[in-house]
């Protein structure tokens, strides 16, 4: 690497985070020749070929290692007072939490992207964005002028004769419920039995890692990546104390310096984007001072505006004809999506995903789930520094009683389509707390006692049911799902102390108008009041997309990368 001295800019361009979006703009950015691009990830590198095996597998095994994920990343799925702190998986490594999502590429309805422009990020409608989720991908299932052919993300289907038995006994359930097929989920956004897209190759994923830090881009000689380093604080110029103009680094070793750049690219995600801004001043006035941080610049919009897809699961037991032979599988083929009909609310407002298995090995075999989602969710949550210093997050999932609501009704749901699996599944349970998914967490570690411990629980299954199923209670106390549904109350007693939350985490560095009070970046993703400073990555999100972030994060990176090469 070819730093200047340490009071030059050394680079055009320096992006804080190497996951989803970071990796879109190093990419897009470096193609230039004349920009200098320099890529800081806290994680490991990953090199092209070089990628560890649960990394490239098409089944999230990287999921359950630790090595991949932050260790800290710890938050309440309602607030601090009414749920405890649980982890939250987010990537660290080079390709970032793509590398241990389930690589689900849903862009999500087009009314929700005309919210966008409608609540004043100009310029983000569906029309504007289409061309870069086009851009994005090669879709290797259909070709219109709503689906790419060159771009570096495959996304692929599996096809209905490789699905599970569980997932095809879902499919006729959701048919005899008068659910229609839907085999293009991102060009038809009518109601249905979706097939999943998947961002992946034929052998491997497609994390963005994988897709877009190629050898030959790698070999750029304007684009350097400094991996091990993460971002202790950003930088801002003495005489100008509202200019970024670098950030403090620390190494492996604990060693800190200061690199400069000309304009400071933070895409640090959802949960850590806002948490910068705030050490370095840039929040919420009192807020700040309450945490003993001076103030920069009053933007009370940091922080504010957390949003994520809460979800419950309903999990069971595979018959000995549901169980997947051994191998390598997506984590989901299928997805159904309706409309709750509440209120005028907006078509295509839940969503339901279909486990047919639950981990790597062979206990999670046996078990499959169904989880039903919000998935155009009202509630809000915020991103805070506590007096002490500390990261505060809290999703305050169900809040709004519209969510609540329709959870409820999606579990009812839920529970009624299992009816219809009675072939390949036994009746449906709920987890009755939260606390026990996290404690089922440990178990989910690769292992070699846990993949022993989970073969001789599996053994015990087969051989003694009822004594099988007594030992996993011991891990996770369950109850009949009937039970539950049959009690309004009850239901929804379950449904706020059992919510949890996807990984699609987004909105706290809203983008919007300079006139919004919550705004914190403009449509081009500058900090509002700052210069040399973007933010881009999730946390920009106005509104939660109506399905996964994966796929509008690299969207997003690649309009605001074309906007930065436009001179924008």
């Amino acid at each position: 690497m070819n730093l200047r001295k340490q009071g030059d800019s050394a680079h055009d361009f320096l992006i804080v985070g190497g996951g989803t979006a970071g990796v879109v703009l190093a990419h897009r950015l470096s193609a230039d020749p004349q920009r200098r691009v320099l890529l800081l990830e806290a994680g490991h590198d990953i090199k092209p070929g070089q990628e560890p095996r649960d990394i490239r597998s098409i089944f999230p095994l990287s999921t359950f290692n630790a090595i991949h994920a932050w260790p800290d990343t710890l938050v309440h799925w309602r607030n601090a007072a009414q749920s405890p702190a649980v982890g939250m998986p987010q990537g660290r490594g080079l390709g970032g939490t793509s590398n241990i999502m389930g690589m689900w590429a849903m862009r999500g309805r087009p009314e929700v992207y005309d919210a966008w422009a409608a609540n004043g990020a100009r310029g983000w409608g569906w029309s504007d964005v289409l061309p870069f989720f086009r851009r994005l991908e090669t879709d290797h299932d259909f070709i219109s002028e709503l689906h790419g052919t060159q771009g570096p993300v495959p996304i692929r289907r599996q096809p209905v004769d490789e699905w599970s038995p569980l997932a095809r006994e879902f499919r006729k359930a959701a048919r005899q419920q008068g659910f229609a097929d839907v085999a293009d989920m991102n060009g038809d956004f009518s109601d249905g039995h979706c097939t999943l897209p998947v961002s992946r190759y034929t052998d491997r994923r497609g994390s963005a890692g994988l897709c877009y830090m190629t050898a030959e881009v790698r070999a750029r000689p304007n684009l350097d990546v400094m991996a091990d380093t993460q971002v202790a604080g950003l930088v801002f110029d003495d005489a100008q104390p509202l200019r970024a103009v670098g950030v403090r680094v620390r190494d492996a070793q604990g060693n800190e310096r200061m690199l400069r750049s000309k304009e400071v690219l933070v895409c640090a995600g959802a949960l850590r984007s806002p948490e910068l801004l705030m050490r370095a001043g840039v929040g919420d006035g009192p807020s700040l001072q309450a945490a003993g941080v001076a103030v920069r610049k009053h933007l009370p919009g940091v922080g504010a505006n957390l949003q994520n897809h809460p979800m419950l699961f309903m999990v069971s037991f595979l018959r000995r004809a549901g169980i997947e032979p051994d191998g390598i599988r997506p984590a989901g083929s299928s997805y159904l999506r309706w409309s709750s009909g509440l209120g005028g609310l907006p078509s295509g407002d839940m969503g339901m995903s279909i486990r047919s298995w639950l981990s790597w090995h062979a206990l999670g075999r046996r078990m499959g789930a169904v989880a039903p989602t919000v998935s155009m969710p009202f509630s809000r949550g915020r991103v805070t520094l506590t007096s002490h210093g500390k990261r505060l997050v809290e999703f305050n999932f169900l809040q709004d009683e519209r969510d609540l609501t329709r959870m409820m009704q999606g579990f009812r749901l839920a529970a009624k389509l299992y009816g219809f699996l009675d072939a390949v599944s036994e009746a449906p349970q709920v987890l009755l707390n939260v606390s026990n998914i996290s404690r089922l967490m440990r178990y989910n570690e690769p292992t070699r006692f846990n993949a022993v411990r989970a073969r001789m629980g599996a053994t015990l299954l087969d051989v003694a049911p009822d004594l099988g199923k007594r030992w996993i209670s011991r891990l996770a106390r369950m109850a009949p799902a009937h039970e539950v549904v049959a009690d309004e109350q009850r239901l929804a007693d379950f449904a706020l102390g059992s919510v949890s939350g996807t990984g699609h985490a987004c909105g706290t560095c809203r983008m919007g108008s300079e006139g919004d009070p919550l705004s914190v970046v403009d449509a081009q993703a500058r900090v509002l009041g700052c210069q040399g400073l973007r933010v881009i990555d999730a946390s920009i999100m106005p509104l939660v997309p109506s399905g996964g972030t994966h796929i509008p994060t690299i969207m997003v990176a690649e309009k605001i990368a074309n906007a930065i090469l436009h001179g924008e």
